[in-house]
């Protein structure tokens, strides 16, 4: 068996099985970067102004319209 050196074959076979594993891992971890890097340009990650929420609430009926004054005279006074 003269390719087996010192016991050197044991790590190449681990080195084969591991280097692809890695790179595919790189790979992936890649993908789910620029997914998930891309989403934040749309504005769909950014808040909502707490105005536009309170009218949407008022919109929807969540809110009387006593409690929307209350709400927007407290949200406009600052």
């Amino acid at each position: 068996m003269p390719y087996m050196t010192g016991g050197m074959a044991g790590w190449m076979v681990v080195l084969m099985f591991l280097v692809p594993l890695v790179f595919t891992a790189l790979i992936v971890v890649l993908i789910a970067w620029v997914i998930r890097s891309g989403r934040g340009r749309t504005g769909a990650d950014t808040p909502e102004a707490p105005l536009t929420i309170l009218q949407r609430r008022y919109a929807r009926g969540d809110l009387g319209t006593e409690e929307y004054e209350r709400m927007l005279t407290t949200l406009t006074k600052g």
